[in-house]
Formats: C-alpha cells, sequence, structure tokens
C-alpha cells in the first residue's frame, strides 16, 4: 500500500480513523512551535471532517517521520506536548519510520518510553495495520479507544 497526500491526489482515500502527517524537515527550535500548532490544526480539522460524516472517529494520528534527520530539545518538548494533546482527546499518537539518530535522541529523553516502544513503526503501512488491527479486532466498541490496549494484547 502507498500513503500519498490526499489533496493531491484525487483518487487517494483517507484511512478511516487514522491521520497520517508527513514531517517532512528536522524538527528543532525554528520550526518546532510552528509543527505543534500545525499538527493540531490538522488534528482539528480532521475530527471535524469526520464528526461531519458516517466514518470511524479519529482515534490516531500517525507522525511520519522518514524525512525528520535531526531532532533537538525543542522538537523533542512539541512531540511530548503533541502526545499529552493527543491524550486528552484520546488520541494514540504512533511513529512511522524515525532514523537512527532521531531514535537515539527520543530514547535518550525518555520519549520512547512515554509514548511506548509498540507504537513506533518501520513504515507507515506497519503503523496503519496496527492501528487497523486494533481497530476491527479489539474485544471493546468504546467511542474511543483504550489507551492500555497495544497491537501486541490481541497476537
Amino acid at each position: 500500500m502507498t500513503y500519498r497526500n490526499i489533496e493531491q491526489y484525487s483518487a487517494a482515500s483517507s484511512v478511516p480513523g487514522v491521520l497520517i502527517i508527513h514531517i517532512d524537515s528536522p524538527i528543532y527550535f525554528a520550526n518546532a512551535s510552528y509543527l505543534r500548532e500545525r499538527i493540531s490544526r490538522w488534528i482539528d480539522e480532521e475530527e471535524e471532517k469526520q464528526r461531519n460524516s458516517t466514518e470511524i472517529e479519529l482515534q490516531y494520528v500517525i507522525l511520519d517521520m522518514s524525512a525528520v534527520g535531526n531532532i533537538d530539545t525543542s522538537g523533542i518538548s512539541m512531540l511530548e506536548e503533541v502526545k499529552r494533546n493527543a491524550d486528552r482527546r484520546c488520541l494514540k499518537v504512533l511513529l512511522a519510520n524515525p532514523g537512527g539518530e532521531v531514535m537515539k535522541k527520543l530514547d535518550k529523553s525518555n520519549f520512547i518510553d512515554k509514548i511506548g516502544k509498540e507504537w513506533i513503526y518501520l513504515t507507515i503501512g506497519e503503523a496503519v495495520n496496527a492501528c487497523n488491527y486494533v481497530l476491527h479486532n479489539c474485544k471493546f466498541q468504546s467511542k474511543r479507544i483504550d489507551s492500555s490496549v497495544t497491537p501486541d494484547d490481541n497476537v
């Protein structure tokens, strides 16, 4: 499966219950505030869109980190804030394809422990599959996901 910008490709469709955000630059002090605000706005827009449709409510936000070559402490703080904001909205944040240097810094800052290693994937496809698995195979059918349930719980 290939994931592309649905605004650029008219034949593309969204994944119900999942918002995929591609971050296409390093995350550092100069753009961290902008990225935080933009991610929050994209989540607001997606929730509003899904509120006005019959699709599954937004439950997952996948941050595609494949183009993020570096991250500094401001960037890590921004990710922590995005996660806290998502937690308040009962959304789960996943990371897809963070590079080696980024992973080292996320690990050193304990962000990986905060998000959970089980929510970090090598590809967007793997992250989407994990989201779909939990959405369609878990025993609970609540309005929002149970943040304690992971894809590993049902294997």
